[in-house]
């Protein structure tokens, strides 16, 4: 049981899983007593698949774990991404962390304990969190007064939201030291696109320092691959670059490159594809195609089959015709209105 992996969740997963990042996600998040408890440099991850009863795989984004500072045993950290709502978020969070129990008992037979898990989950999505954080909200089909009356025996947990939707870039900053965590978390924030150049402008003043670190080089790649594919920022980011890091703005000519080597690479192969389909498609088509596909992904996310394949289908007049209504159109139906 595992929700399709999107640029978002595979954005987050890439650098959420250094422990340093992870642990200034998650510290912020906990009460003082506990973020004080743990000995954050011995945070590492764990193994994040687990095979159920039914032989099914269960497949976690992230599991971490620590050691209390002075203590003996351990506390886990199930470290989950969002960039939707989800109404039975819990019971997820409860099929995975009853799949790290059975995972540590296989490795710790005979001990009489379970370590405790924290479920954490990092959402971006464009509107607030509205979805249950606590696993007993999942009863509501019965009166709250009976609920009440059982709740000695019903099981409970609360989801850790980070909800950045809710969160500003000035709260942020105040809570993040780690550039690369607050680089990655700022990108996160935007990813959706409806601040993209406010939030370039923002989160390049971190870059410098985000660079230097060991990992910074790789992690700021990836970083700006993301932003901008789904982002779209349309401010001049080589002249903000050049002004805050020149060496940044040397890389992002290169990853400019790079991406226009890819497109037309991947509007030959698209184009071969279409021709043994469809007849051979005129490269103005396929540009066409790509343009509106990446500008409907970018307003409304991921698109369905169906509206890809009308696109393909339609006409030129048509597709310029959808892209004028992209911006202006409420929703992805109001697109192709007439």
């Amino acid at each position: 049981m595992k929700k399709t992996e999107s640029p978002h969740d595979a954005f987050f997963k890439r650098v959420a899983s250094d422990p340093a990042i992870a642990a200034e996600i998650i510290r912020p998040l906990l009460h003082p007593t506990v973020a004080a408890a743990i000995d954050w440099d011995s945070l590492e991850p764990l193994p994040t698949e687990f095979t159920e009863d039914d032989g099914r795989t269960t497949r976690a984004d992230l599991v971490f774990r620590a050691r209390l500072a002075g203590q003996d045993g351990y506390v886990i950290i199930l470290l989950e991404h969002q960039s939707k709502p989800d109404p039975l978020m819990p019971w997820r969070a409860l099929i995975y962390m009853v799949g790290i129990w059975r995972d540590w008992r296989e490795r710790n037979k005979g001990a009489s304990h379970l370590p405790p898990i924290v479920p954490v989950v990092l959402y971006n999505g464009r509107h607030p969190w509205t979805a249950p954080v606590d696993f007993s909200a999942l009863f509501s089909a019965v009166p709250p007064d009976i609920i009440e009356a059982l709740r000695p025996h019903l099981l409970d947990f609360r989801l850790l939201v980070d909800d950045l939707a809710r969160t500003s870039e000035d709260a942020l900053e105040a809570n993040h030291q780690l550039a690369l965590a607050l680089v990655a978390l700022l990108a996160l924030k935007h990813g959706h696109g409806d601040r993209p150049d406010d939030a370039f402008i923002r989160l390049s003043r971190h870059i410098p320092a985000a660079r230097r670190t060991p990992e910074g080089a790789a992690l700021l790649d990836t970083m700006m691959r993301y932003l901008y594919r789904k982002a779209r920022p349309k401010v001049d980011v080589q002249r903000i670059l050049r002004e805050v890091d020149p060496e940044s703005a040397e890389v992002f000519m290169g990853f400019m490159q790079q991406l226009r080597d890819e497109g037309r690479e991947e509007g030959r192969v698209e184009g071969r594809v279409e021709g043994r389909v469809e007849g051979r498609v005129e490269g103005e088509q396929v540009a066409e195609v790509k343009m509106l596909t990446a500008a409907l992904t970018s307003r409304f996310g991921e698109l369905p089959e169906t509206v890809t394949r009308r696109i393909r289908a339609a006409d030129s007049e048509q597709r310029i015709r959808w892209m004028g209504q992209v911006f202006a159109a409420p929703t992805l139906e109001g697109v192709f209105g007439d």
